[in-house]
């Protein structure tokens, strides 16, 4: 398998009691093999949700075994013009979720996900969704 971006919509249904088995198999999978390319703000959003310092300690420790996806300057006027052509499309999603969806598209990467914007967003463009197994 090759890296896959893991957006908060996912990473949340992976943390509660409920998870579907197959989700939590392949989280455990794509953690293990340090296959999941974290972009910065779903590295904050993580953490931002942490019940406290020893759930702060356990992010850190996953998030520090995978890959930080940075950006560069000129991709902010790249994401402007992809929300862009997305409303002129019909399609208003959170400016987070347009963020995570460009760096999906522009690094050749399947997007792991529970939200449905991303969705809409790959009936409109290259995004690649990740189907878990079965």
């Amino acid at each position: 398998m090759t890296d896959v971006i893991v957006d908060m919509s996912a990473w949340i249904a992976s943390f509660r009691s409920t998870a579907q088995p197959v989700l939590l198999k392949t989280m455990k999978e794509l953690i293990g093999g340090g296959r999941i390319l974290v972009p910065g703000i779903i590295q904050a959003e993580l953490l931002r949700g942490a019940k406290g310092a020893r759930e702060v300690q356990s992010l850190h420790g996953v998030l520090s075994s995978q890959k930080y996806l940075r950006v560069e300057e000129s991709f902010w006027q790249r994401l402007g013009y992809f929300t862009n052509q997305l409303f002129l499309q019909g399609i208003n999603v959170p400016l987070p979720d347009a963020y995570i969806a460009l760096l999906a598209i522009e690094n050749d990467v399947e997007l792991l996900h529970c939200d449905r914007h991303f969705d809409l967003i790959a009936g409109k463009t290259k995004l690649k969704v990740f189907k878990l197994p079965g």
